[in-house]
C-alpha cells in the first residue's frame, strides 16, 4: 500500500504541472503550434482532459451509435464492422456519457442526440418502457432525470415518474430478505444492490425535481430513506463491502462489484444532502475508502479499480466513477480523505488515458476492460468504452482540494 501511495502522488504531481509523457492527435485547439498533425505536440494543461474527453465521446458516436434506430450498438470491430442488435440497460450510460459532453461544452450537437435516443431505445425495448430486470429500467430513469435538468422538456421527467411509479417501487416486498426491490419479475426471487442503489439515487432525485407535488415529494424521499436502511441492513457488510444480493433462501453473497459500491455510496450521500445526516455522509466515505483501496474492486499491484470483465461487467466501473467523483468534490468530507480520493482517481486517469489508450490507427481512443492495457486488436465493446468515457468526462468536473 505504501508503493501504491508513493505512486499516486508523483502521478499527480505530474499531471498538476501538465507534463504527462502523452501524445494527442489532433492538436488540443488552444495551443498555438503550426499543425494539427504535429507528431509531438505539447499537452496544454487547461484543456488536456477536455480534449481527452473529446476524442472519447467522438469515437463513442462514430463507432457505437445507431442513427438509423436511434440506440447504442454494443460492439465495433475495427476498421468499420458495426454490431448489430439491442441491449437495453448499456443504453442509458452511454447517453450519460454524451450528457457530460454536453453539460462540459454546451454544444447542442450532444444534446441533439436525446430525442432520437427516446425514440429509439423505447423501440429497440420492444416499444415498451417496461422490463423483466428492475435494475434496467432504474438506469433509463436516471439517465432521463438527467435529459430533463439539461433540456427541462417534460416528457423526460414525465416519463421516469410512470417508469419509477409503475414498475420499480412497485416491486418492494418483505420477501425474501425482509424488504428490498426485486432483482427480475422471470427469475428465482432475489433482492440485489444492482436493483436497490439505482432506485435510492432516482428516489432522491426524484425528491429534488419534483417541486410540484408535496405528497410526492415526501414519498420520493421516504422511498430513498427505506431502501437505504435496507441495504445497510442486509446487503452492506461490517468491512463496507457490498454483497451483492440476498437469494430465494434469505443467504447473502456475491462478489462487492464496483458498480455496486458507486450506487450504495451515491444514495448514502444524495440523503446527506436531502437529510444533513451526516451518518449518510460517513458511510459514502467508508464505502469509497474500502472500494479503492484493500476492497474487491481494487487492481492491488496497478493501484487502480480492476478490470470486471466485458460486456456488463465493463460498465461497473464507470458507474462507480459517476458517484465517486462527486463525494470527492463535496467539502463536507474531511479534506485529507478527499485528497486521497482525487489521487486516486487521477492515478486512474491518468492510467488509462497514458497506457490505456491507442492515440491513432484503426483502434484509437476505444478503450478495453483493463485501463492499464490499451486496445490494439479485436472487437471492442461499447460498455468497456462507455466507462473509459466516463472516468475521462469526470476529470473533467473534479474539483482541487483546496
Amino acid at each position: 500500500m505504501k508503493k501504491i501511495a508513493f505512486i499516486l502522488t508523483v502521478m499527480l504531481l505530474i499531471v498538476a504541472c501538465g507534463q504527462v509523457d502523452d501524445v494527442y492527435y489532433p492538436r488540443p485547439a488552444a495551443d498555438t503550434g503550426t499543425s494539427n498533425t504535429d507528431p509531438d505536440p505539447e499537452p496544454v494543461p487547461t484543456t488536456y482532459w477536455a480534449n481527452a474527453a473529446d476524442s472519447a465521446i467522438s469515437r463513442l458516436l462514430s463507432a457505437f451509435w445507431n442513427e438509423g434506430n436511434g440506440y447504442f450498438r454494443m460492439s465495433f470491430t475495427p476498421p468499420a464492422t458495426q454490431g448489430t442488435g439491442f441491449q437495453y440497460w448499456p443504453q442509458a450510460h452511454a447517453l450519460d456519457a454524451v450528457i457530460d459532453a454536453y453539460i462540459r461544452t454546451g454544444d447542442t450537437r450532444y444534446s441533439d442526440y436525446y430525442t432520437k435516443w427516446f425514440n429509439g431505445v423505447r423501440i429497440g425495448n420492444g416499444a415498451k418502457w417496461s422490463n423483466n430486470y428492475i435494475d434496467d429500467m432504474e438506469w433509463i430513469v436516471l439517465t432521463m432525470l438527467r435529459m430533463y435538468e439539461t433540456s427541462q422538456n417534460q416528457q423526460y421527467l414525465t416519463t421516469a415518474r410512470q417508469i419509477y411509479d409503475d414498475w420499480i417501487i412497485t416491486q418492494w416486498s418483505d420477501t425474501p430478505g425482509g424488504g428490498g426491490i426485486l432483482w427480475c419479475t422471470t427469475a428465482n426471487p432475489s433482492k440485489n444492490a444492482c436493483s436497490n442503489g439505482p432506485a435510492g439515487i432516482a428516489a432522491c432525485r426524484l425528491y429534488n425535481l419534483v417541486t410540484d407535488d408535496p405528497t410526492a415529494k415526501a414519498k420520493y424521499r421516504a422511498d430513498a430513506e427505506r431502501i437505504y436502511a435496507w441495504l445497510k441492513a442486509v446487503l452492506i457488510t461490517a468491512s463496507y463491502d457490498v454483497a451483492d444480493n440476498i437469494n430465494q433462501n434469505n443467504v447473502v453473497g456475491g462478489t462487492s462489484l464496483s458498480y455496486n459500491v458507486g450506487t450504495v455510496l451515491g444514495t448514502a450521500h444524495e440523503l446527506y444532502k436531502i437529510t444533513g445526516t451526516k451518518a449518510y455522509l460517513d458511510d459514502a466515505v467508508r464505502l469509497a475508502t474500502r472500494a479503492t483501496t484493500n476492497g474487491a474492486p481494487m487492481n492491488q499491484a496497478a493501484g487502480i479499480l480492476r478490470s470486471e470483465g466485458t460486456g456488463d461487467g465493463g460498465l461497473f466501473k464507470g458507474i462507480f466513477i459517476r458517484y465517486f467523483v462527486k463525494l470527492i468534490n463535496d467539502t463536507n468530507v474531511e479534506k485529507a480523505v478527499r485528497q486521497q480520493f482525487h489521487t486516486f482517481m487521477v492515478y486512474n486517469a491518468t492510467t488509462l488515458w497514458t497506457s490505456g489508450t491507442t492515440k491513432e490507427g484503426d483502434y484509437q481512443s476505444l478503450f478495453s476492460d483493463n485501463w492499464n492495457s490499451a486496445r490494439t486488436s479485436g472487437t471492442a465493446g461499447c460498455q468497456e468504452h462507455v466507462s473509459g468515457c466516463t472516468l475521462l468526462e469526470a476529470m473533467n468536473v473534479l474539483q482541487p482540494v483546496e
